[in-house]
């Protein structure tokens, strides 16, 4: 039997518990707020449950709650259990992948060590994830989703798409753990991508060089300054611009122009037998503005008898000798690795220029019949984007 009235709810101020019928109470606190509850039995315990504050809910209100939670009770459901259930999906609906990544990177940022990490993290979700997935609600997002992130690179940027996808499955990781969505994690690669995308190893047979991560880079260029030897120039000079090693050591003072910034390697020194135009940022231009002082031969990385240039070994025992952990990973040649993956990871570079950084050639012979210009501005500003990445 029902007990309250409008007029008594209104007329009611003190701190305490009004009892209206099947469980239905008011409760006033110390502030004379006013909020329903209602107070049930279900397997033995005994539950409360809140209804909603009065008078935003009314007591006619109050009590169709009551009967609707009844009901459940009825059925065998835990209302109060319904009740999270039905807030839970309504996060879902409004938790889209852009902000759970927000979340994600700015919760785990401090166990990153290299504070660039942050950054390159924000790069590779904006450049690849978050044009297809960004705006999706969590629990939307499938397996499908993340193939239509990674197919595009996945054979001609490899290295790069295995970092987008793990960091991919980190954040659906852990919004599992938070129970944002449901698993399985649709960015997982066993048993999940192993069967929608292709066996890498079978397609790609070319031979790589080891390589150093790029987050080491920096500190590398810093350590390598201070040697001030031949080979520690000739290894930053590599480095700064992300050239062969035979081109490096075998550069005269003919192919620089120091002015115009730029190095000018002719046709039967490079690899593909075309002339190639380095533009030459601020670190390769220290370097040799350096060894200038010091060097009037026509080679600038000159051995120790003054008469020829240094050989391919040298820059190989410089880093064997200097930074054996380093050379574990590593070899001169691998540097160029380095280079791209940064490029590919952090700007939204074009990656027809950052292949004519490297000098590869276009072995698509249609296409190298029309795209005759050599990218050199854009090309300018990579390498001084990466001497700006390299010294900061």
């Amino acid at each position: 039997m029902a007990h309250l009235t409008n007029k008594k709810l209104e007329s009611y101020f003190e701190k305490g518990v009004y009892v209206d019928g099947d469980g239905l109470r008011l409760r006033i606190g110390k502030n004379r707020n006013k909020s329903w509850s209602l107070r049930y039995q279900l397997a033995g315990q005994v539950r409360e449950m809140g209804l909603g504050k009065y008078p935003i809910v009314s007591l006619k209100d109050a009590r169709k709650k009551m009967i609707d939670a009844k009901k459940m009770i009825y059925d065998g459901k835990d209302p109060l259990e319904v009740k999270k259930e039905l807030k839970l999906e309504k996060q879902k609906q409004i938790i889209t992948f852009k902000k759970i990544s927000d979340e994600f990177i700015k919760k785990f940022q401090i166990e990153w060590t290299n504070k660039k990490h942050t950054q390159q993290w924000k790069n590779t979700l904006n450049t690849y994830a978050n044009p297809i997935i960004g705006k999706l609600p969590l629990d939307k997002i499938n397996n499908n989703h993340i193939c239509k992130i990674l197919n595009p690179i996945w054979i001609t940027k490899h290295e790069t798409a295995s970092k987008v996808r793990q960091r991919l499955e980190r954040i659906f990781s852990y919004c599992i753990a938070r129970q944002f969505m449901k698993g399985p994690n649709p960015a997982a690669y066993k048993d999940n991508l192993q069967h929608l995308l292709p066996n890498v190893s079978k397609i790609i047979s070319v031979k790589h060089h080891r390589s150093l991560d790029y987050n080491d880079v920096p500190d590398l260029i810093n350590e390598l300054q201070k040697l001030k030897t031949t080979s520690s120039y000739a290894l930053t000079f590599l480095i700064a611009t992300a050239t062969r090693t035979n081109e490096v050591i075998g550069a005269t003072w003919k192919e620089i122009d120091l002015k115009n910034k730029v190095w000018t390697i002719p046709a039967p020194r490079m690899k593909m037998r075309q002339e190639h135009s380095v533009p030459l940022n601020d670190t390769a231009c220290y370097v040799l503005n350096i060894i200038q002082k010091h060097n009037s031969s026509d080679f600038i990385f000159l051995n120790n008898s003054k008469k020829s240039h240094i050989s391919n070994n040298n820059m190989r025992l410089l880093l064997k000798n200097n930074f054996p952990e380093i050379f574990k990973k590593t070899v001169p040649h691998g540097f160029r690795s380095s280079f791209r993956d940064w490029a590919e990871e952090n700007h939204n570079f074009s990656s027809r220029a950052v292949e004519l950084c490297l000098a590869h050639s276009n072995k698509n012979k249609v296409e190298k019949a029309y795209l005759r210009s050599d990218l050199f501005s854009k090309r300018q500003s990579i390498m001084h984007e990466w001497n700006k990445y390299l010294i900061e």
